[in-house]
């Protein structure tokens, strides 16, 4: 993957000249083209044409190593995360769910006294 080849993509797909690009970015024209036929970037200069562009540039490193890794590990870490708080939902849903059934039950309950001290009070 050309990577200056990519920018130049995203320049033109959003209809930016290369002199616009270098403004964006503090760069003549000159180097603004000179990245476009470069296979590389430094990190720095990838974040900066991020920025100008609105584009993560630094997605098309994702597949490759190390940040492969780094990127498995962290979705790894976020999944065990979610799974964690789905179990923690669920659990107090059927916490809920409970709690429900004991205040229908004791709505039921209090029904029930009401009526038995009516009829107790019409026997008086």
């Amino acid at each position: 993957m050309n990577i200056g080849e990519k920018i130049k993509e995203i320049a033109d797909r959003k209809n930016l000249s290369q002199k616009l690009v270098g403004d964006l970015i503090n760069e003549n024209q000159q180097n603004v083209g000179n990245d476009y036929k470069r296979s590389s970037l430094s990190i720095d200069k990838l974040l900066t044409y991020s920025k100008a562009l609105d584009h993560n540039f630094i997605q098309y490193y994702y597949n490759d190593e190390p940040f492969k890794t780094y990127r498995e590990e962290e979705y790894k870490q976020w999944n065990e995360k979610i799974n964690s708080l789905n179990e923690q939902l669920d659990q107090a849903n059927r916490l809920i769910s409970m709690q429900d059934e004991t205040i229908h039950t004791q709505k039921e309950l209090i029904s029930t006294q009401k009526i038995l001290i009516e009829a107790l009070s019409d026997k008086k």
